[in-house]
């Protein structure tokens, strides 16, 4: 009886170590970062400056998963002007990974006008420490209404947890 009293006391500290571990593992995916950007009509045509926030998590070393909200100054009475949720796969990894280049891919939502897009890109980020990045990409987006293409290029500083 004690020796089974013993085993399950084991098995339940395991299961909780194995949760806490599971847990910080969670939290070390994340990253936020606060994100400058520069919508341009027609790819070509006059910019617009922009604001906000991307929310990744890394799935594995090579893709993660984001969402980006954005304001930009043509304010339109919303709190965030467009959204997107996007797929990044890096692609090289230069300098014992200090260094990596990535594309991009996935949906945006314009909460103004009410429309979606498509949108593909690439970029770059450096590692500036083991939670600390800086990045840049660049996408073209394609509207499914009857809006022109638009390009968007990003800046950001990413912070890990």
């Amino acid at each position: 009886m004690k020796l089974f009293r013993t085993i399950c006391l084991l098995l339940v500290a395991a299961a909780i170590i194995k949760v806490s571990v599971r847990a910080a593992s969670i939290l070390d995916s994340i990253t936020a970062a606060p994100v400058a950007a520069l919508r341009s009509e027609g790819i070509t045509g006059p910019s617009t400056f922009g604001a906000g926030l991307d929310i990744g998590y890394s799935v594995n070393k090579f893709v993660s998963i984001h969402g980006t909200a954005l304001a930009f100054e043509d304010w339109r009475g919303g709190v965030i002007d467009e959204s997107e949720a996007y797929g990044k796969a890096n692609f090289v990894k230069f300098a014992g990974e200090a260094v990596q280049l990535y594309g991009k891919g996935g949906f945006v939502r314009d909460w103004g006008d009410e429309a979606w897009a498509t949108s593909v890109g690439l970029g770059a980020e450096l590692k500036l420490g083991k939670q600390v990045s800086l990045g840049a990409d660049y996408s073209i987006r394609a509207w499914f209404s009857d809006r022109e293409k638009d390009s968007l290029a990003r800046a950001l500083i990413s912070i890990s947890f």
